[in-house]
């Protein structure tokens, strides 16, 4: 990469100060009890593809439990948050071993991480060979889902290449960490095997959109952090192995795309990936979406940077945040503060960053009272609670349906503080901080098909009154907060307030009326 390159990242991140300045008519710890609102309908800009989740590593566990199908009716009907996305994880196989890195030697519960794997050792013949009716409960969860009709995508995606191609033999990572583990020359080997495993699902009638072979290369991925399957990448492996899945999607003629490169954070990697991706005439010809997760960035302005940074070099490439969720987890399964902390990220990866879609990591977690994911479960899935997150993602995913658009709006006051970050960079001697800006009144405006306009209002302050004007239009005003779950708590024509409480997610739906 360029000098000149770096450096103008480096002005992307820094613009948080014109950011600040340019979208808000307040400054650091303004609050307003009374807030002006309105729709800039002229301002419409990308189209929403979907929201999904992970069926990592809940849906393994879930599918031989008594509550599969309720599960799958709370995920993917419409009846429940009617999920489009599913992310399959083509497991790597640690759950097949003799000896399991993960089952020997991971904490307690962590025995979820292990997943069994398709292609499998045959004793007698000495060869790995394949065998659809493993991973039975994950594909029964799969089918269960499906039949709600909601889901139009599925991806294919690979937290590791499987144990056999890979150096050290466990789907963990290598002996040394920030070591490749993808054993020299196998990257033809890995595509093969998991567009084998494409042509299985498509077979089946399943809606195979993309293949995702790697995830969150920049992490080290071996050494001492064995937890769950893992595969650190360079620069030069991931496209590599771009490159090789390239050519296989093409020699098979699959009707489907490559995502990439699944960058574990938005930081200087995400936008190097992306580069060199782009510049990648072969791995162009069949990516379908640039992906990245959101962990460890709510951060307005850096998101807000690396939005513009896509949308001038690479307005032409559907964004995709494929995985979040909070990391560490500090809240309770039924804490608003966790509903809100994830609305919050939904709100900005689809305002700031731009991403046509949005897919949460955890669907379900094991844990009834303290967990990470959007349901929490006992360890064999028999008990389940329903957490604030699962409403979070409801104020989105039952109000703005697949086809909507992101629209931009003026709002009269923010409620924001920045601090200084642990971390800068250095370039040609000159130190670049970072920042953390915590917002505590955050918003999303979209209009839908069907012509409506839709406002999401996380609110992380005291509470708020919004003041719209829409003539022509009614409105019904859903709220979740501590006490509430997505309730509807007013039904009026659109001209007047809106009442948003302390500590509350609000979903506003302005619905035209016929004449």
């Amino acid at each position: 990469m360029s000098r000149a390159t770096y450096l103008q990242k480096i002005i992307y991140r820094v613009t948080y100060f014109i950011f600040i300045l340019t979208t808000v008519a307040g400054w650091f710890n303004i609050s307003a009890d009374n807030v002006l609102m309105k729709f800039d309908k002229l301002n419409v800009e990308q189209e929403i593809t979907g929201w999904g989740t992970s069926a990592a590593w809940w849906s393994q566990i879930a599918g031989d439990s008594e509550n599969a199908e309720e599960l799958a009716r709370l995920l993917y009907s419409e009846e429940g948050l009617g999920l489009n996305i599913y992310r399959y994880n083509v497991g790597a196989g640690e759950k097949d071993q003799e000896h399991s890195v993960i089952l020997d030697y991971a904490p307690h519960n962590y025995d979820w991480r292990a997943s069994e794997s398709f292609l499998v050792y045959n004793e007698e013949t000495g060869e790995y060979e394949y065998d659809w009716t493993q991973d039975a409960a994950a594909q029964k969860m799969l089918d269960l889902c499906l039949n709600y009709g909601c889901i139009d995508t599925v991806v294919l995606f690979a937290n590791s290449p499987h144990y056999s191609m890979t150096e050290s033999g466990s789907a963990t990572g290598s002996f040394t960490a920030n070591t490749c583990n993808l054993k020299e020359g196998y990257a033809d080997d890995f595509a093969e095997y998991m567009c084998d495993i494409a042509e299985y699902f498509i077979s089946k009638g399943v809606p195979v959109k993309y293949i995702s072979p790697i995830n969150e290369p920049q992490w080290s991925w071996g050494g001492g952090w064995v937890n769950q399957e893992g595969c650190h990448y360079e620069l030069d492996d991931i496209i590599e192995v771009g490159e090789a899945f390239a050519a296989e999607i093409k020699e098979r003629n699959l009707d489907v795309k490559l995502s990439l490169a699944e960058s574990g954070c938005v930081s200087d990697d995400t936008m190097n990936y992306i580069d060199a991706i782009y510049e990648n005439e072969a791995i162009m010809e069949v990516l379908g979406t640039y992906a990245y997760h959101s962990y460890w960035t709510d951060d307005i302005a850096y998101k807000y940077a690396f939005g513009k940074y896509m949308d001038k070099h690479y307005g032409d490439i559907e964004l995709e945040m494929s995985e979040w969720c909070e990391l560490p987890n500090e809240h309770l399964i039924d804490d608003i503060d966790a509903g809100i902390l994830m609305a919050r990220e939904i709100s900005e990866d689809v305002m700031l960053t731009g991403v046509n879609s949005w897919t949460t990591w955890v669907a379900v977690n094991d844990g009834l009272e303290y967990a990470d994911s959007m349901i929490g479960a006992n360890g064999d899935c028999s008990e389940f609670v329903i957490g604030k997150r699962y409403y979070a993602m409801a104020h989105f995913t039952k109000f703005v349906p697949v086809g909507s658009r992101a629209v931009g709006f003026d709002i009269s006051v923010a409620d924001i503080k920045a601090e200084e970050a642990w971390w800068d960079d250095v370039v040609d001697g000159k130190e670049y901080d970072h920042y953390i800006i915590e917002n505590n009144l955050n918003v999303s405006t979209f209009r839908t098909p069907e012509g409506k306009y839709v406002a999401v209002i996380v609110n992380n302050g005291a509470e708020k009154k919004f003041t719209y004007t829409m003539p022509g239009y009614t409105m019904a005003v859903y709220t979740t907060d501590a006490t509430r779950n997505l309730e509807l708590t007013a039904e009026k024509w659109a001209v007047g307030s809106v009442v948003v409480p302390e500590k509350s997610i609000v979903t506003v739906e302005f619905t035209p009326v016929l004449g």
